[in-house]
């Protein structure tokens, strides 16, 4: 639950990390069907003299090939290592198959490296480089008769020498600053991480709800801002009030009402104990908060909301002193404009207003109205 330290919290975030980057090569090879038709009407309209339409016919096929193979896996198998190198690959052969047909598009061979860079990984971005400046030499040296025909001052040897060395500086300079970004990512990213999963015994305590042993609400920013904001996982937020709260403090006594505290904050944990990512806090008094990363469809979040209604009503209905408790809930699901946890703290606090204003144990979800 949110009071344990997950050892391989980093790891976790450079995997999530690839498979989002695994999304968005998906669409760039989709993005890199257009090429070919794009060039085909620009070919007849006599933009691109030197182009035939064969070349813009295998682009396009190429960029399909690759696009639908991408796909198919990202689908079924998206923990795959595969993935992020026939995307990578793919993108590079795309350019080079433009590049051997005379499309002119020689320093684009840096965007595929460059790109490698978000996937946070040295060892994609080495690789990338050197296939990438493989695949620059060989088409150069593929059009380089053709290029040097076009000129009458040139032979092939010396065109392809001269434009290899003006290129390979080119590369060198994208490589090193490539390199230093990619160094400066990873050292930010796991200080970062490290900081963040590494509390001491002070920081647990000042983050840690005395009573309940949850952590309090000055911990939610913290969860927010690692699992939401950073690593971008779509989620939900429960705000739960436990109801007839005072009725048991009048009634019994403040002990009573501690021991109900307790008892609901041990049905929270046993209820979110399968989910590694949920946190549970204690905002102070009965009010409660749960930060649900990765629920993200409205069956998911009614099947945990009913879940814990139920276990709450079971713990809660045999006990003489606490059967008048129940539970009034307001759910809602993040967004990406959320920066920090009060604005959909907001949404499902006012969807908890309108459950206790219509009677009060129940739940609610909120919606745009």
């Amino acid at each position: 639950m949110g009071n344990e330290i997950f050892e391989n919290h980093f790891e976790y975030f450079i995997a999530h990390n690839e498979r989002k980057m695994n999304g968005v090569f998906c669409r760039i090879l989709w993005y890199c069907c257009f090429v070919g038709p794009a060039i085909a009407i620009g070919v007849l309209c006599d933009a691109f003299p030197d182009v035939s339409y064969g070349a813009c016919l295998q682009t396009l096929l190429v960029s399909l090939t690759f696009a639908i193979g991408h796909t198919v896996l990202y689908k079924f198998k998206p923990e795959s290592p595969v993935i992020k190198y026939i995307g990578l690959v793919g993108t590079l052969i795309t350019l080079y198959t433009m590049c051997v047909d005379h499309i002119g598009i020689y320093l684009s061979y840096f965007f595929v490296p460059m790109t490698s860079l978000l996937y946070c990984s040295r060892k994609t971005f080495i690789s990338m480089c050197v296939l990438g400046y493989a695949m620059l030499l060989i088409s150069n040296w593929q059009i380089a008769e053709y290029s040097a025909n076009l000129r009458v001052d040139i032979e092939a040897v010396p065109w392809f020498i001269g434009r290899v060395g003006g290129e390979t500086i080119e590369f060198l300079v994208m490589f090193a600053s490539g390199f230093v970004i990619n160094t400066v990512m990873m050292q930010h990213l796991r200080t970062m991480y490290l900081s963040e999963v590494s509390l001491n015994k002070t920081e647990r305590e000042a983050y840690s709800d005395q009573l309940t042993g949850l952590w309090n609400r000055r911990y939610m920013d913290r969860a927010f801002d690692k699992y939401v904001v950073v690593q971008h996982n779509a989620g939900a937020l429960l705000v739960v009030d436990m109801d007839h709260m005072k009725f048991v403090n009048d009634s019994y006594g403040h002990l009573e009402g501690d021991r109900a505290l307790k008892l609901f904050a041990n049905i929270l944990r046993k209820t979110f104990s399968k989910s590694e990512l949920a946190t549970v806090c204690r905002f102070g008094g009965d009010e409660f908060v749960i930060l649900l990363p990765n629920v993200q469809t409205v069956s998911d979040l009614s099947l945990c909301i009913s879940q814990l209604m139920a276990s709450t009503d079971e713990a809660f209905c045999n006990d003489d002193k606490l059967n008048a408790i129940n539970i009034s809930v307001g759910a809602a699901f993040t967004n990406e404009f959320d920066m920090n946890y009060q604005a959909v703290f907001d949404r499902a606090d006012k969807a908890l207003y309108d459950v206790k204003k219509s009677g009060r144990n129940s739940y609610q979800i909120y919606t745009e109205s």
